[in-house]
C-alpha cells in the first residue's frame, strides 16, 4: 500500500511539474514576458539585475536575481572593458567576458570568453565562428540537438565592382561580422566599405557539399551602410535565419535564403508618433538594434540631453509595434500604443552610467 501511495504521489508530482513547465513554455512561446537586465549600483560594484517586461499588461516584474556582478575596478576603467554580455538568449545560454562575476544560479549555462579589441570569435544561436591566424580561414562550429560539429573553412577570394566603377577584393575592404545557423549550414554577413560606398554580402556555407558561395545583397537604395556604425554582431539581430542590420537611416532585414533585403520603414513612423523629441535633439540620434527574443525585435533611439542619455526601446513583432519602453535618468516608463504612460518604475541610473546605456536585452549575436 505504501508503494502504491508513493507511485500515486510521484504521478501527481510529474503532472504538476508538466503543468508548470507547460505554463512557462507557453509564456515563452507567446512572448508575454521578455527578460532584460539593468545595471544597478551595489555598494561600489555593480550587478546586472534581471527583470521581465510583460508586453500584454505593460508592466515590469522584478526577480531579485542578478545574472552577474561587475567589480568596481572594471566600472572605474570601463572604457577598457565591456560590461554587458557578449551574447545572451534570455533563457539558458549566455557568453560573458571572463572578468565578470557570474551569479551561482546561472553558472551552469554561462560560457566565459576573453574579450579582445580585435574580435576573434563571432557568436550566434547554436553556431560560432573562430578566426584563425591564417588569412580568411575560420573554425566553424554548428550545434544541433546537443551534438557539436566543427569544420575548418576558408572563405574564397571574391572581387566586386564598387559604386565608383573600380574593382575591389572583398577580403581587403571587409570582414565577417555576424553568423547564423541555417538549414543547409551557415550564412555569414560580410560588409565591405570602399571610397565608393558600402556593399553587403552573404557568404553561404553548405555543409553537405562543403562549398562556400558569395552573394551580394542589393543594390541597396535609399539608405547607406556606415563605416562609423558598421553592422557588427553586437549591433545585429537575427530573426529566424535573417539578419537585422543597422544603417544610417532605417534598419534593414537581410534575407539569407533568397538573398535580398527590405527596409524597416515603420520605425520612422513609430519614432514620429512616440518619440518626437529624438527628431529635435541637439545631437543627431540614430536608430540602433539591441537584439531579439524569439521573434521579437528590439530597436532603440537614444536621446542625448545635458543631464545624460535617455533611451526609447521599441519592441516589434511581424512589423507591428507591441511595446515601448522609455529609459530616463530617474526611472523606466512603459508606454502603451496609445502613447500613454501605462506604468512607471523608480530606477534611477547609477551616476557613473549617466552618459551610457544601462539596459540590455537578449541578443544571441556577439563578438569577443
Amino acid at each position: 500500500m505504501i508503494k502504491s501511495f508513493r507511485t500515486s504521489l510521484a504521478l501527481v508530482f510529474l503532472l504538476l511539474m508538466s503543468v508548470v513547465l507547460s505554463g512557462c513554455s507557453d509564456a515563452v512561446k507567446n512572448n508575454t514576458e521578455v527578460p532584460f537586465v539593468v545595471l544597478n549600483d551595489d555598494d561600489g560594484s555593480f550587478k546586472a539585475d534581471i527583470y521581465y517586461w510583460n508586453l500584454k499588461t505593460n508592466r515590469i516584474k522584478e526577480t531579485n536575481e542578478n545574472l552577474y556582478k561587475i567589480p568596481q575596478n572594471i566600472i572605474t576603467n570601463k572604457e577598457l572593458y565591456t560590461i554587458f554580455p557578449i551574447a545572451w538568449d534570455g533563457q539558458n545560454h549566455a557568453v560573458l567576458p571572463s572578468y565578470l562575476e557570474v551569479s551561482d544560479k546561472f553558472k551552469n549555462f554561462v560560457k566565459k570568453a576573453d574579450f579582445y579589441f580585435q574580435p576573434k570569435t563571432i557568436w550566434g544561436q547554436d553556431v560560432k565562428l573562430v578566426k584563425s591566424d591564417e588569412k580568411n580561414r575560420y573554425k566553424l562550429t554548428l550545434i544541433d540537438g546537443g551534438k557539436t560539429e566543427e569544420k575548418e573553412i576558408t572563405i574564397p577570394l571574391h572581387t566586386f565592382k564598387g559604386d565608383d566603377g573600380k574593382e575591389y577584393e572583398a577580403t581587403k575592404c571587409g570582414t565577417v561580422t555576424s553568423v547564423v545557423k541555417t538549414r543547409y549550414g551557415a550564412a555569414m554577413l560580410y560588409p565591405c566599405f570602399t571610397l565608393g560606398g558600402g556593399k553587403l554580402f552573404i557568404v553561404k556555407y553548405d555543409k553537405a557539399s562543403e562549398s562556400i558561395k558569395w552573394q551580394e545583397v542589393g543594390p541597396i537604395k535609399g539608405i547607406e551602410l556606415s563605416p562609423s556604425f558598421p553592422p557588427l554582431a553586437n549591433r545585429t539581430a537575427t530573426i529566424g535565419e535573417n539578419f537585422i542590420v543597422r544603417t544610417q537611416t532605417n534598419p534593414i532585414e537581410v534575407y539569407t535564403e533568397k538573398v535580398g533585403y527590405k527596409i524597416i520603414n515603420n520605425i520612422s513612423d513609430f519614432r514620429k508618433k512616440y518619440a518626437p523629441e529624438t527628431l529635435n535633439s541637439e545631437f543627431p540620434e540614430y536608430i540602433d538594434i539591441l537584439g531579439s527574443y524569439n521573434d521579437i525585435l528590439f530597436l532603440s533611439i537614444p536621446v542625448h540631453k545635458n543631464e545624460g542619455t535617455e533611451l526609447y526601446v521599441f519592441a516589434v513583432k511581424d512589423d507591428k509595434l507591441i511595446g515601448i519602453m522609455h529609459r530616463t535618468i530617474n526611472d523606466i516608463e512603459i508606454i502603451d500604443t496609445a502613447g500613454n504612460v501605462a506604468s512607471k518604475y523608480n530606477m534611477p541610473k547609477a551616476k557613473t552610467l549617466i552618459g551610457e546605456d544601462d539596459v540590455y536585452f537578449p541578443n544571441v549575436n556577439g563578438m569577443d
